[in-house]
């Protein structure tokens, strides 16, 4: 849209996550934008987060899958809008025979009731099941899929080294 010197069709204030997202998508829809920050862009709040984009795994256990799927396309498009500042980072899950469900889940009183013996412990197919669903739910295109590791001779396996 075409507007006055020095007026905006959007005016943000705040530079955060938040603010930052809102202007660069109504700057994407063709909108005139202002923005204003008290200190540097994201220097509150969104500067001291993890900044890790993420595909809500744990929200399988609540069967939200189309909370998941959604996760996941949008990470897929931060990662193709912003490959100067987002990378992949590998993330290995440990399995353990004992490992245990929150008991409040929707996954572990479906378990609970179909395999009582289990006593909240989580099968190892469950947990591949999981991860099954979570590389295919989103469309994956960029991140490579699950890969399951032997810790025993895999180098993920040994002690964190300290520099």
């Amino acid at each position: 849209m075409r507007t006055e010197p020095g007026t905006f069709d959007l005016f943000i204030i705040g530079g955060g996550i938040n603010g930052c997202g809102i202007a660069r998508d109504a700057a994407g829809r063709g909108l005139s934008v202002g923005l204003a920050e008290m200190n540097d862009l994201a220097s509150g709040t969104s500067g001291a987060s993890t900044k890790l984009f993420h595909g809500g795994l744990r929200y399988l256990e609540y069967f939200e899958f189309g909370l998941v799927r959604e996760a996941l396309a949008e990470r897929e498009v931060l990662l193709r809008a912003m490959p100067h500042i987002s990378w992949p980072m590998r993330f290995v899950l440990p399995y353990h025979g004992d490992m245990r469900f929150d008991v409040g889940t929707p996954a572990s009183r479906l378990l609970a009731a179909v395999m009582p013996w289990m006593k909240g412990r989580r099968p190892s197919w469950l947990i591949r099941t999981g991860l099954f669903l979570y590389d295919h739910l989103g469309g994956r295109r960029i991140l490579p899929g699950t890969a399951t590791l032997d810790l025993d001779s895999d180098p993920a396996g040994g002690a964190a080294q300290i520099c």
